[in-house]
């Protein structure tokens, strides 16, 4: 499955209330930049692009933009936004490292000041302790509960490859993480399980993106090799 690079849809919406309609309706919401994320927080839609983060209001249409000439953010490519549950968001950049954005302050944490091995991000995923689990281009995995980090890599885990792209977490509380040729690794907090392509039915090894529905089967997204 090869990804798609959007240039100019900021978002493409389907209304929610129509899922199940025989003709439902999409809205386009524009914007002249790559889109890498998004993340809902009530009335608002936050996301992710190669220009900055945007907050837009479902509501009333308007935008708020961030960028580093107008905010504390750390980088304007940004790949990964995830929500607390106390509605900081923890945003990924893809030089920048890590920041979180509490709607007023900026805590920025990267190499040089924090535990985060890496400061080029691809995704972040929160559990239900609270924990963020941090994908990064070359230094793994990072676990970040907001005092400690604990980072999982090729040395010091079953990482299979130190370039992680996506994270998913299940109902069990096992983190899905695709690597960009390792395959996709379960991690149950003790224990890898590796799949690839020479002892499964992947496809690829090189793992984009993941998601689980609410049967608990995973979907993976995949370099077609």
């Amino acid at each position: 499955m090869r990804g798609v690079k959007i240039k100019t849809i900021l978002v493409l919406v389907l209304i929610a209330s129509i899922l199940f309609s025989q003709n439902p309706e999409w809205i386009n919401f524009t914007y002249g930049n790559d889109v890498y994320a998004v993340a809902f927080e009530g009335n608002y839609v936050w996301v992710g692009t190669s220009g900055g983060l945007v907050k837009f209001n479902k509501e009333t249409g308007a935008m708020i933009f961030y960028n580093r000439s107008n905010s504390g953010i750390p980088g304007n490519l940004v790949r990964a936004i995830a929500i607390d549950r106390q509605g900081n968001k923890w945003i990924g950049t893809g030089f920048g490292g890590v920041a979180k954005f509490d709607g007023v302050r900026w805590i920025v944490y990267n190499v040089l000041n924090s535990g985060l091995p890496d400061d080029k991000v691809y995704s972040i995923v929160i559990d239900e302790q609270g924990n963020k689990w941090i994908g990064t281009h070359h230094g793994g995995l990072a676990k970040f509960d907001g005092i400690r980090w604990e980072i999982y890599n090729t040395s010091n885990s079953g990482l299979p490859n130190n370039e992680v792209r996506s994270i998913a977490i299940d109902g069990q509380g096992n983190k899905w993480v695709g690597t960009w040729g390792g395959g996709l690794a379960k991690f149950d907090g003790t224990k890898w399980i590796i799949y690839n392509t020479a002892n499964s039915g992947l496809v690829s090894n090189y793992i984009r993106s993941i998601a689980i529905d609410r049967q608990g089967n995973i979907w993976i997204g995949a370099l077609a090799e």
